[in-house]
Formats: structure tokens, C-alpha cells, sequence
């Protein structure tokens, strides 16, 4: 057996570096970082050579010349002093490794100035060895790392190609980018900005910036603190209907630092759980501000792991101040009729439409009273969107404004499924079912008890032995919810009791997603069983419904605190606006 020797300098940091410096983009993160923490209003990384070779420049307050050759050797750092200090970190970095490791597998140099030097200082680094000279230069640093992974062959064969690197790297940046808005990032690759921003101070503009100008008006502000507990949450996250693929727009940073936050992220998907899509994430931006003494950064050498002394606190802080950030989103155009009024002219004049909250003008061409039966016209298109009139006699136009002004504008009912509702914006299109789910959704979580039918027959269910048992086991929380389950066999069973709004339905045809609902986690349980209560109890796709019908439908779901999406996350209604409808149809604004 071989005998125990201390390891070479250089081999301890090319060890280390595998743990801090993984792809380029770790070194961006790093060098970025640590103009950050020198107080750097403007910084530019620049990237080329498919990523190995990356240029950092900011107008920080320096390195001061004494203390260049210390600030690349290991475990030196101007952050911390003592071990208390770890529960109150405030910068970025502060465990004194990244600069070493990364000139343990790079070839690295640095110009720098500090305020108070008369001239600036530069180190060259290779192989753990650091020389310097004396250097002009203005205020600040320029670190330049070239040749990455030049001495370290078998990381050099593990990077990714160019573009899935540079990617990576954007990434970064752009959580930089949003975490820091008083910071004016830009970011070049070839010589063209691949993200730049103005380092206006305003979260929004920051997102905005990384983003684009659109996406802040798809997103609501999160905003919450407790000032008993010393936590407090700011951010945006988006609307329900308002969905990606994945997770990489969820942004979580605790104190500014950006960190992959299981509590974080758990409470995100939790608060969302019953309005996106299974498969869909939202877009999400959190800045966690909490007491240095109520969480320990101080995990891993990446920096991005922490852990919590309350995690519960953070979690509950977290997911209820996104649910009263959407429940504060403005909901769909209001349902109140607006009715336009047309000018039939012998001449090119704009007809105007007219609402509560806007005015649309547009030019069409005359129409000759003679040339059209309006009379005709009006009865094919309700023939054609199957228009319900009511058994009543029928009231005027006027009339209806004057006794019903705060009813919904119903157009009809297209394919007994879709109501066509008439709204100060446009054509809104609703998915019957899909709104009425919400509403009895909703009206379900807000009962403290659900009201169950007993049932005098019941058809005997047959399923695997397995799942009887499971539902026999979970026989407390469904009696909860409404239902009563009796075992007939191993293979067997009956319901005796079934939710009321379920009487006359055929419980049985929802018992697969009573099993898939008991079979989830503890905390979905009760929401995917009242998600499939409501779904089954709605009105279906298909079923015709009269006028008033369609009516009390309508407002029941704009009166949900919800009212964009369904449980289960699809959208439950589309707006066709007006100005699209005009210029579809070649009528243009004045």
C-alpha cells in the first residue's frame, strides 16, 4: 500500500475546482458574482472560443494591489472573518475558491484599480502560479480567463456543444440579470449583445429587459412581509393561463442570491397545482428576504443549496403569498352588455363602437337601407349560433338594458357547448363545462362540509382487490367529501352515499379518478377529489342550455376568485377582440 503524502498545490485546486467549476458558466457565475459583490454598477462579460475563453469587466471598487496575489489562493476572502459570520452572509460569495480553482484549470489574467491607487496592478495566472506588474487602468476589474479546462483533458471531452455551453450561460445571466436590476448587465458573444440591461433599479424593467416589454403585463406582483417573523417576499409570477414547458423561468433567490430552493419551488407548484395544466409550469420571479440567522447558505461549495431553520414558515410565507398575488389578478373583460351602434350612411363613414371602458372607430363601407333586409339577416345568424329566446314574451331592447344592466350580454350558444358573450372588449367564447367546474370547484373548497345523497340503489363496481382495499382505507376523508363506500368482496363494492350535487349521475363512472385521487400526495388529495366532483357535476359539453341558464352560469363563474382557468388548468374562456374582429373584416381605426 502506498504511503500518505500531502497532494501538490496545483492538484488540491484542480480537486476543488471540480466541485465549484463545473462548465463555463460556472466561471461566469463566479467572476460575475464577485463584481457584484464589489459594489460594480456596470458589468460586461464577454465569451468566445465556444466558451473557453470569458472576459468579465466591471467598474467595481478594485482589488487593492497588496492583496492580489492573496485574492487567488485558497480560503482568502475579504467577506468573512469568523465562523459567526456565516449566519449573516450578505454577499454573494464568500468561501475564498473560486478564484483559485478557476486558475487551477485556466490560463487567468486581471487588471485592476482600487479609488485610492495611483496606478492599477496585473496578475498573470497559469498552473496555480500568479505573477504580477504594474499596470494603468481605470477604477474596477477586468478578469480574463482563457483556454478553460487546457491542462484538465477529461473535463475539456465532458462540455456540451458551443451553443448548449452558451446557453447555459445565458441562463445565468439572466438570473443575474433580474436578481440584481440596480446592476446594468450586458453580455456579448460574437461580438453582438446577447442580453443587456439598463440597471434601472425596478424589478419589472429588469424582466422586462431580460424578457421582453410583453411579459410584465402577463404577470402579477407578488408582495408580502412579515416583519414579526423578519421575512418578507417580492417577485412577479404569472397568470394561470399564462404557461411554459419547464421549469427554467422559475427564478427563486433567498437575499438576492439565486439558489435551486426545494421549499421555494414546492410551494410554487402547490399554489399553482389546480390551475395550470399537468406538464405546464408558470413563470415565476421570488426574492426571499429573511434573517441571516434563519438560514445557512453555507451547504455546498456552488453556493446554490441552503437550508432553513423554519422551512414550514418559509413554505407557508411563500405559497400564500402567490395565491393572494392571483387572487389580486384582474380577471377576464367584464361580462356587462355593451351593445355598438352603426351608422348606415350613403357615404365612406366610421361607425362607432361604444363601451364603459373604451372606443373603437371604424371605417366601413355604405350600406343602402333598401339592399339589405336587416330583419332576414338578424333571424339566419340566430338560426345559425342556435339563439335562445325565452318562453316569455319577449322585452325590448331597451328594456333589457334598462331592468337587466348588470346581467351578461348572452349572444347564444354555439354547438351547445361554447357561450358566445358580448363584452366590452370583444367576442368572449366560454367553454360551458369547463366554467361551471370552476364554480362548483370553488364553491366545494369554500364549504366546511359537503352535502351528500343517500343512495337507495347502487350498481355493484368491480375492480382490482388492490384499489378496494385502498379505498377502503382512505373511507374516512372520502365521507368527508361526500362519499360513502360499502364492500360487497375483495373484487367489490357499492357507494351508499355519493356527493348531493352528484344525485342522478352514475358515481361509477368517476371511481378511476377516486382511486388516482386517494393514491396521490397528502396534501392533493382533497383537491383532486373535489376537482373531480366538480368536474363530474357540471354541465356537459353538449347539453343545451336556455338563455337565462347560460345567464346564471356566466355570473356564478366571474364571481370566482379564479375565474381563468379550471382546476385541472385549462382555459375556460378566449377573448376575440374587437380590433382583431374589425381588421379581419378590413375596418380600420381613425
Amino acid at each position: 500500500m502506498n504511503r500518505i503524502k500531502l497532494l501538490p498545490e496545483n492538484l488540491i485546486n484542480q480537486i476543488a475546482a471540480g466541485e465549484v467549476i463545473e462548465r463555463p458558466a460556472s466561471v461566469v457565475k463566479e467572476l460575475v458574482e464577485n463584481s457584484i459583490d464589489a459594489g460594480a454598477l456596470r458589468i460586461e462579460a464577454e465569451i468566445s472560443n465556444e466558451g473557453r475563453n470569458i472576459r468579465v469587466s466591471d467598474n467595481g471598487s478594485g482589488i487593492h494591489k497588496d492583496d492580489i496575489v492573496l485574492a487567488f489562493s485558497r480560503h482568502a476572502t475579504s467577506k468573512i472573518t469568523k465562523e459567526n459570520d456565516l449566519w449573516g452572509i450578505s454577499t454573494l460569495g464568500f468561501r475564498g475558491e473560486a478564484l483559485a480553482s478557476i486558475i487551477s484549470v485556466a490560463k487567468v489574467s486581471c487588471t485592476t484599480k482600487t479609488k485610492d491607487s495611483e496606478t492599477g496592478v496585473r496578475v498573470e495566472c497559469q498552473d496555480s502560479e500568479v505573477k504580477t506588474s504594474p499596470a494603468g487602468c481605470a477604477v474596477g476589474t477586468i478578469m480574463e480567463v482563457k483556454d478553460l479546462f487546457y491542462n484538465t483533458p477529461v473535463r475539456l471531452k465532458f462540455l456540451k456543444k458551443s451553443q448548449t455551453e452558451y446557453s447555459n450561460i445565458i441562463e445565468v445571466m439572466q438570473g443575474i440579470a433580474i436578481s440584481n436590476p440596480s446592476v446594468a448587465i450586458n453580455l456579448i458573444h460574437k461580438g453582438n449583445s446577447s442580453l443587456k440591461t439598463t440597471g434601472s433599479g425596478d424589478f419589472g424593467i429588469a424582466i422586462s429587459e431580460v424578457y421582453s416589454k410583453d411579459l410584465i403585463r402577463e404577470l402579477a406582483k407578488v408582495s408580502k412581509e412579515d416583519k414579526t417573523e423578519g421575512i418578507k417576499i417580492q417577485g412577479y409570477t404569472s397568470n394561470p393561463d399564462f404557461t411554459r414547458s419547464n421549469k427554467k423561468a422559475i427564478y427563486t433567490f433567498v437575499n438576492g442570491r439565486n439558489v435551486k430552493c426545494p421549499v421555494l419551488i414546492k410551494a410554487v407548484d402547490t399554489a399553482f397545482k389546480d390551475f395550470i395544466p399537468s406538464g405546464r409550469y408558470p413563470f415565476v420571479v421570488l426574492n426571499l428576504v429573511i434573517q441571516g440567522e434563519q438560514v445557512d447558505v453555507n451547504v455546498h461549495p456552488s453556493k446554490r443549496e441552503l437550508r432553513y431553520t423554519n422551512p414550514n414558515l418559509v413554505f407557508n410565507f411563500t405559497y400564500s403569498s402567490i395565491r393572494s398575488a392571483l387572487e389580486n389578478t384582474p380577471s377576464q373583460a367584464k361580462i356587462y352588455p355593451v351593445r355598438p351602434v352603426f351608422k348606415e350612411t350613403n357615404s365612406f363613414e366610421p361607425a362607432v363602437f361604444s363601451g364603459q371602458n373604451s372606443k373603437y372607430e371604424a371605417k366601413t363601407h355604405a350600406l343602402a337601407p333598401d339592399s339589405v333586409n336587416f330583419s332576414e339577416m338578424r333571424e339566419q345568424i340566430e338560426k345559425s349560433i342556435d339563439f335562445y329566446k325565452p318562453e316569455q314574451k319577449r322585452i325590448t331592447d331597451l328594456e333589457f338594458e334598462e331592468k337587466n344592466a348588470e346581467k351578461p350580454k348572452i349572444i347564444g350558444q354555439y354547438l351547445n357547448t361554447y357561450i358566445l358573450l358580448e363584452t366590452s372588449e370583444g367576442l368572449t367564447i366560454i367553454d360551458q363545462h369547463i366554467a361551471h367546474e370552476r364554480t362548483l370547484y370553488d364553491r366545494l373548497k369554500s364549504s366546511k362540509e359537503v352535502a351528500s345523497q343517500l343512495l337507495l340503489t347502487s350498481d355493484v363496481i368491480e375492480l382490482e382487490p388492490s384499489d378496494v382495499s385502498l379505498l377502503l382505507e382512505s373511507r374516512e376523508t372520502l365521507e368527508k367529501y361526500g362519499y360513502c363506500i360499502e364492500p360487497v368482496s375483495e373484487r367489490e363494492i357499492i357507494f351508499k352515499q355519493v356527493p348531493q350535487m352528484l344525485a342522478g349521475k352514475h358515481p361509477e363512472k368517476i371511481i378511476n379518478e377516486l382511486i388516482e385521487a386517494v393514491k396521490s400526495s397528502i396534501d392533493s388529495i382533497e383537491d383532486n377529489i373535489l376537482a373531480s366532483t366538480a368536474c363530474h357535476a357540471s354541465v356537459k359539453a353538449g347539453e343545451k342550455l336556455s338563455i337565462w341558464q347560460m345567464e346564471e352560469l356566466v355570473i356564478n363563474w366571474q364571481k370566482t376568485i379564479f375565474p381563468k382557468t379550471c382546476p385541472h388548468g385549462r382555459k375556460i374562456c378566449h377573448l376575440i377582440p374587437i380590433k382583431e374582429l374589425a381588421g379581419f373584416f378590413g375596418r380600420f381605426e381613425d
